[in-house]
């Protein structure tokens, strides 16, 4: 798409500039992070699938009216609904189904620590497909080291009852969930819009998980609490707007490993804010853990978490690891 063609009503998602790029992953790095402690504090205060399912509407009313004043192009044809099923149902039915029932159980911040391994199951199935980017010797040292740390996590405070390993093996089982609807999302090659694939996603995953919240008997568990409420908001309006159409923008526009580098900023905003908002702490075998992952996703992604560069490839350009080099 032509400058001028996006400036009469297109997307700002189809080209790239260095400065969409740092503000992508400035916007993620943040909003992600922020929100381990939010949705536990949603998760506590209100019936969590139902929360979840409304937060996801919300938002996809809001970029779809985005959508509609630009006038942009919605997904069209049987394979670009696929794709967009496909993406839902694992990135929002199951990945963040699965984190928000957990976080009812678990730390915010164990949480964030333990979903941090999505770096690497990014950067793994990201050698796949038809934008494949090549893995590294460096990489495999920091994907091996990266599930030591998840092991040292999980393991922290042993596996009586009372350790909840088992919502722990359902956060990791979320994060994998999130990276397979990554690499969807990157294969589907819609024609359509970036920032309108992204409003019919959350609708779709907004809408399911609305249906089973209200399946689950959430509806009846429903009290009314201002403390919810604007988690929900919150949620809504920067982790789910302006966070997913960054990282629709990213996965565009971006390799699997550098992407994946959100999961080495994420967990120690979520540290930060969990014990600012929850009064949350690490111990010794967490902050062990803790090291092995930053490690592990230090040497997965790239030493420059925000890319700099002069070359800024153009959108129709295959994304190889090479042509996204800083």
């Amino acid at each position: 798409m032509s400058v001028d063609a996006e400036a009469s009503g297109g997307s700002l998602l189809l080209t790239r500039t260095r400065q969409k790029t740092r503000l992508a992953f400035i916007t993620i790095y943040i909003a992600w992070g922020v929100s381990y402690a939010v949705n536990r504090i949603m998760a506590l205060a209100l019936p969590p699938l139902l929360a979840a399912g409304a937060r996801f509407l919300l938002a996809a009313g809001f970029l779809l009216a985005f959508a509609r004043w630009r006038k942009l192009a919605l997904p069209r044809g049987r394979r670009d609904w696929l794709f967009l099923v496909a993406a839902a149902v694992l990135g929002i039915v199951v990945s963040n189904g699965l984190s928000v029932l957990s976080l009812r159980h678990i730390a915010s911040n164990q949480a964030a620590l333990i979903s941090a391994s999505a770096a690497f199951w990014i950067a793994w199935l990201g050698m796949y497909g038809r934008r494949a980017s090549r893995v590294s010797p460096r990489t495999w040292v920091g994907l091996a080291l990266g599930f030591v740390g998840v092991a040292v996590l999980v393991s922290a405070h042993g596996f009586d009852e009372r350790s909840n390993v088992g919502w722990q093996l359902t956060i990791l089982v979320s994060a994998l969930c999130w990276a397979l609807a990554s690499m969807v999302i990157r294969e589907s090659h819609s024609q359509s819009d970036p920032l309108a694939f992204t409003a019919c996603y959350l609708l779709i995953g907004g809408t399911l998980m609305t249906c089973i919240g209200l399946a689950h008997g959430d509806a009846a568990a429903w009290a009314w609490s201002s403390t919810g409420l604007l988690a929900i908001g919150f949620l809504a309006i920067v982790s789910s707007t302006f966070g997913f159409v960054s990282y629709a923008y990213l996965l565009r526009h971006e390799p699997p490993s550098r992407i994946g580098t959100y999961a080495y900023v994420n967990p120690i905003v979520a540290v930060f804010t969990g014990w600012l908002l929850l009064n949350e702490g690490l111990d010794g075998a967490q902050l062990l853990g803790s090291a092995i992952v930053f490690v592990g996703v230090f040497l997965v992604g790239n030493l420059r978490l925000l890319p700099r560069g002069s070359a800024v490839p153009s959108p129709a350009e295959p994304m190889t690891r090479g042509s996204a080099r800083p």
